[in-house]
């Protein structure tokens, strides 16, 4: 995988889950988005990011590591005072299950075999 790929894919994880964590709770409210909406986006986005930066990481086991990025994230949003939400963990993974099929269908529901048959980079 090209190196800006896995620089967006880095610098998407780390502002996505900076912001999850860090002392924005009125940034939705202040842009009119729905919570759960962005979460959904979110993770869909980090299990992206996940599958460029760990390229050999079976995809149910990124979805998985995912979905516990997302529990995690909801422990420490209930520590620094920002709330945490069952409905957000929904939100969560139902992203990350649609990203999933979203890669399923684009690889016709096929196993993944580059790495099997290419050596590029």
């Amino acid at each position: 995988m090209k190196f800006p790929t896995r620089l967006t894919a880095l610098v998407l994880l780390v502002v996505i889950i900076g912001s999850m964590v860090g002392p924005f709770q009125n940034v939705e409210a202040a842009a009119n988005l729905w919570d759960k909406a962005l979460h959904f986006i979110a993770f869909g986005l980090i299990l992206w990011s996940i599958g460029v930066l760990f390229r050999r990481l079976p995809r149910t086991l990124a979805a998985l590591s995912a979905l516990a990025l997302g529990g995690a994230v909801e422990l420490i949003q209930g520590m620094v005072g920002r709330d945490a939400s069952w409905g957000d963990l929904l939100a969560d993974g139902l992203g990350i299950l649609t990203a999933l099929l979203m890669w399923a269908v684009w690889r016709r529901f096929e196993p993944r075999t580059a790495f099997q048959t290419s050596n590029t980079r």
